[in-house]
């Protein structure tokens, strides 16, 4: 009796921690999407990082220049409809304030006279729920990112390959909860528009003539998870972004990706598709405001992006079958040297 006991037991912690890697990797993607929407605004002030899932952030198809660093801080806190995820209509779901603040530095270089960039960064965040603490969860991650770009002509085809680790922690970086090691192969295309509609000429930086902007990325995905299961994934994302003013911009993107599970334990493998659109309307506070042009570069070009996005996912297994909405605002702030 003992024994069998036991044996239960173990199981039962297997299959639990089975269920936090999965519920985690959902979450997380979707949150990742939303921060690469408001990192990919389409700033005038070169402060992006280059490492992101929209094809339509400024940059991301450019070669660089010379070697450059770029450190971020993003203070984004939101309305989270669904903070644990369960399974959509549940009574169980509860809406929670999320405060998720991202510090974020990266690296880019040329690769000697290639026509390659080479991009490295590395993240923490941490993710505080008001209404449901047992939910919160610290996040570290690296990335490393070698891509091909056409030095004159930044709307051409420019594929990449990616390696992105990543490690979760329980609140304050404490106890160790998940690992996962994604390797991606992608593609990025951009289609750029100045102010009357009209196709801006190619050219190795096409930013200050463009206005309106319409990319896609698409790529293939082996995520390693530690505790399991790991996944194959294939995505497709469309994004677009318009320039309103010197002040206001705003940026749209779907992210629509299809997520198949290794089987667990022998059983069924579980498969996902996931949906997320996002809006960002962003307002860049006006340089006068500090000043000068050389006060508002020393305190970061500071930024207001107001996000909107709509996170849905069907899984032929109901537990993961579940929707939320997410609706705020962040502090952004960027340098480059």
């Amino acid at each position: 009796m003992l024994k069998a006991f036991v044996v239960l037991a173990t199981l039962s912690g297997v299959v639990l921690v089975s269920v936090t890697g999965r519920v985690a990797a959902q979450h997380t993607d979707a949150q990742e999407g939303r921060i690469d929407a408001m990192f990919g605004t389409p700033g005038r002030y070169g402060v992006t990082p280059q490492d992101n899932i929209f094809a339509t952030t400024p940059g991301l198809e450019q070669q660089a220049r010379r070697s450059t660093f770029t450190f971020n801080i993003l203070a984004p806190i939101s309305y989270n409809s669904n903070a644990l995820l369960p399974p959509s209509g549940v009574p169980t779901d509860l809406n929670s304030a999320e405060f998720s603040p991202v510090v974020s530095l990266s690296w880019a270089t040329p690769v000697f006279d290639l026509p390659f960039r080479f991009t490295a960064s590395a993240r923490a965040e941490v993710d505080r729920y008001t209404a449901v603490p047992s939910a919160d969860f610290d996040k570290i991650a690296l990335s490393g990112r070698l891509q091909y770009v056409d030095a004159a002509n930044d709307q051409a085809y420019s594929p990449y390959i990616a390696y992105a680790p990543r490690w979760g922690y329980a609140p304050f970086y404490q106890d160790w909860l998940q690992t996962r090691q994604d390797l991606t192969v992608g593609v990025n295309k951009t289609f750029n528009y100045d102010a009357n509609f009209r196709r801006v000429p190619f050219s190795g930086d096409t930013l200050a003539e463009t206005t309106w902007s319409f990319g896609v990325t698409t790529f293939v995905q082996r995520r390693f998870s530690n505790p399991g299961p790991s996944s194959w994934a294939v995505a497709v994302i469309p994004s677009a972004t318009y320039v309103i003013s010197d002040q206001w911009n705003l940026s749209l993107g779907v992210d629509f990706m299809r997520r198949g599970f290794d089987s667990f334990q022998g059983g069924p493998p579980d498969e996902d598709w996931f949906l997320m659109p996002v809006a960002t309307l962003e307002y860049v506070l006006p340089s006068a405001w500090f000043g000068s042009e050389r006060n508002a570069t020393l305190l970061g070009r500071p930024a207001l992006d107001f996000q909107i996005a709509y996170e849905r996912n069907w899984s032929n297994n109901p537990t993961f079958d579940y929707s939320a909405w997410s609706v705020g605002a962040a502090l952004k702030l960027g340098w480059r040297f």
